[in-house]
């Protein structure tokens, strides 16, 4: 049974379907919008350097955590600081096009720097020196970040990289 036509309306008229208009609502379909903030380019590639470290850090951690056992207790830990790292990937990403900039799509050597490094222990005393090199970045950045949203996102995103090294640091000592 076919469901009945809806009559035609004059707010029903004009082009058919939203890519049709995707020239008029450039932010919906992921273009920057014509005004609005501009990023200076140093704060830019300050945010793209602690964009790339994520997705790098992300990376790392889910090749650590995939060759573990399923059942050992580090699995779950590196799949908790993976999560994290992602999400710190996303928000980076939608920071920047918020704020009027353009994101890499770059990941940072830091993924290839860790794989050379054998061993779990040392890998993952390297990815803390890796997290702290992000603490150290936001902690210079954050002055000079005039959006309050993007500052509040960044302090959060610097508090959860010091509980993942002192998750990590504890793991560590149990190793």
């Amino acid at each position: 049974m076919s469901r009945p036509r809806p009559k035609s309306s004059p707010e029903l008229e004009g082009p058919g379907s939203p890519p049709c208009m995707a020239d008029e609502f450039p932010e919906y379909f992921g273009g920057v919008p014509e005004e609005g903030p501009v990023l200076a380019p140093e704060i830019e590639a300050a945010l793209n350097a602690l964009l790339e470290a994520e997705r790098a850090g992300a990376k790392v951690l889910a090749v650590l955590r995939d060759g573990l056992d399923p059942r050992s207790p580090v699995r779950e830990l590196l799949a908790r600081l993976q999560q994290d790292e992602g999400a710190n990937a996303v928000l980076l990403y939608k920071t920047i096009r918020r704020l009027g900039g353009a994101p890499s799509h770059d990941t940072g050597a830091f993924v290839g720097r860790t794989l050379a490094i054998e061993g779990l222990v040392p890998r993952l005393e390297f990815l803390n020196r890796g997290q702290m090199w992000v603490v150290k970045r936001i902690a210079e950045l954050l002055p000079r970040i005039d959006d309050p949203v993007a500052g509040e996102m960044l302090e959060t995103m610097r508090v959860s990289h010091l509980d993942n090294i002192a998750a990590c640091e504890s793991l560590l000592k149990g190793l």
